[in-house]
């Protein structure tokens, strides 16, 4: 993914065309049905190590996309906007936020990208994800950006928020 993520932007930056792209940053709501699997495991297991990522909710991001298809102000401004929470955090950072919601012990175990990759192998993504997470250890995923908050005159919901209105116990 990371090849067309940079071709595209240089492309267009070379034709007439007027454009807006949204770059979202990691999904938040994801780690939601994720949970109880970390409530199992005691931990998260991201091969990120002490690297920060950034979020942002499904719901925030397709706000920001809507404005922007209906706005001419940023159909014509030929830039990207990166979509994020107010702040990134380190896996442990997380791991403290999760363990407040759930009132379960969150901590923060990675594994190896090969590892990572291999666990959810089964589910046809593992290859895919363990990329991702290796860009994060890299640092790629930790990008923060008020373009949110520009675009729709409001602050995104942070992480805690998000975790606390839909995790519910079993």
């Amino acid at each position: 993914m990371s090849p067309f993520y940079g071709y595209l932007p240089r492309r267009l930056a070379g034709t007439n065309l007027n454009y807006v792209i949204a770059e979202n940053s990691l999904y938040a709501d994801p780690l939601v049905p994720y949970l109880p699997e970390l409530i199992e495991r005691k931990g998260l297991i991201y091969p990120v190590g002490d690297q920060e990522m950034s979020f942002i909710t499904l719901e925030d991001s397709a706000e920001a996309m809507a404005k922007m298809a209906v706005s001419e102000k940023y159909l014509k401004s030929r830039r990207s906007y990166l979509l994020t929470q107010a702040r990134s955090y380190t896996m442990s950072e997380l791991g403290a936020v999760m363990t407040k919601v759930t009132g379960h012990e969150i901590g923060y175990h990675p594994v190896s990208v090969e590892e990572f990759g291999k666990i959810y192998a089964a589910e046809g993504d593992g290859a895919e994800l363990a990329s991702m997470y290796k860009g994060g250890a890299m640092g790629y995923l930790h990008g923060l950006s008020d373009a949110f908050a520009h675009i729709i005159g409001h602050e995104p919901e942070g992480m805690e928020h998000l975790l606390a209105r839909n995790y519910q116990e079993n």
